[in-house]
């Protein structure tokens, strides 16, 4: 527990102190910030914000997690391979961000190519993963279910399906940081129960990055963490899921998530069976509510209730979890 504690500490630390000096770099680079083509009127003031600072908290949360575990005595190959989604995944949001930061256009890679890294990383995943002895169980509440081969496209399905969907709902000042905050807190309290404290350094880690993070994040922010950050920070809820055997929980743990792809797809396919209706105002849905309140055509909401909002769902889905498990 100590140990895991002094890793969010010297994260916290390290990316209190490297963020300032990447936005430095950033600007004495003259590097175009973030690129916005958003319908969301108060979003225009921020085209020109630096990007791509989840590779700060990044590299100092797996350096942090890797050095202190292996000091420790506790780098398994549970904490290795939640390091490896963190950092291959951390790669595809990189070279996207890279790409639209240079291209000055808010496109990055296409679909295709982002999915084929994330196959790659998913596939590596699953084959170490069940190398040791994981088995191909899927345990639902407290009920452990034997699906055989199809656990491998569960875990395909999981990794990149709640990458993009942290992805998705990075699209306000802070939200996501301490929306994956709160989801770590609660899989902080599985690891304990379990006694997997090798998986809780990498999880307290990343709580301290993300703190520091959002000391600069929060409105109005003086720096995005790109895709690099949200890309992996999905990737590393799903891979922590999977380690401790509780896949159902990012559900609840990531019901914000859920909520904000969800309301994209309902958004896509209303839009095309109804010929150009819409659902939402705008979606993801957090854009929903800037725009006109919990119904859409009230006074539109600041940055910050949004984020009071669903940092309020997160906490309820984290604790009923938590009450489901262990009450």
């Amino acid at each position: 527990m100590l140990i895991a504690l002094i890793a969010g500490i010297v994260t916290f630390i390290l990316t209190i102190i490297g963020i300032p000096a990447f936005i430095r770099f950033y600007h004495k680079a003259r590097i175009t910030g973030q690129q916005m083509h958003e319908d969301v009127k108060q979003h225009q003031a921020k085209a020109g914000t630096p990007t791509m600072g989840g590779t700060v908290f990044l590299l100092t949360s797996v350096l942090a997690s890797f050095v202190i575990g292996l000091v420790s005595h506790q780098l398994s190959n549970g904490l290795i391979m939640i390091l490896f989604i963190l950092v291959l995944y951390g790669v595809v949001g990189f070279l996207d961000d890279f790409l639209k930061v240079f291209r000055k256009i808010n496109e990055g890679l296409n679909p295709k190519q982002k999915l084929f890294l994330q196959l790659v990383g998913g596939v590596v995943f699953y084959f170490f993963y069940n190398q040791h002895g994981a088995g191909d169980q899927l345990n639902v509440f407290t009920v452990p279910v034997q699906i055989g081969f199809l656990y491998v496209f569960f875990v395909l399905f999981w990794l990149i399906g709640f990458s993009n969907a942290v992805n998705l709902t990075d699209g306000i000042d802070g939200l996501a940081s301490i929306s994956v905050v709160i989801s770590l807190v609660a899989y902080a309290v599985i690891a304990v129960e379990q006694k997997r404290f090798d998986i809780l350094i990498v999880i307290i880690s990343m709580i301290g990055g993300l703190l520091g993070f959002f000391v600069f994040n929060h409105k109005p922010a003086k720096i995005f963490m790109g895709d690099v950050g949200s890309l992996a920070l999905g990737g590393m809820l799903a891979a922590i899921s999977i380690s401790l055997h509780q896949e159902w929980t990012l559900l609840l743990i990531g019901i914000v998530y859920v909520f904000e792809t969800t309301s994209v797809m309902m958004q896509v396919t209303y839009f095309k069976l109804t010929g150009g209706k819409r659902i939402f105002r705008m979606t993801p849905v957090h854009h929903h509510f800037e725009l006109g309140g919990l119904t859409g055509h009230g006074k539109e909401w600041s940055e910050w209730k949004v984020d009071f909002f669903f940092w309020g769902i997160g906490i309820v889905g984290s604790l009923l979890t938590l009450a489901i498990l262990y009450l």
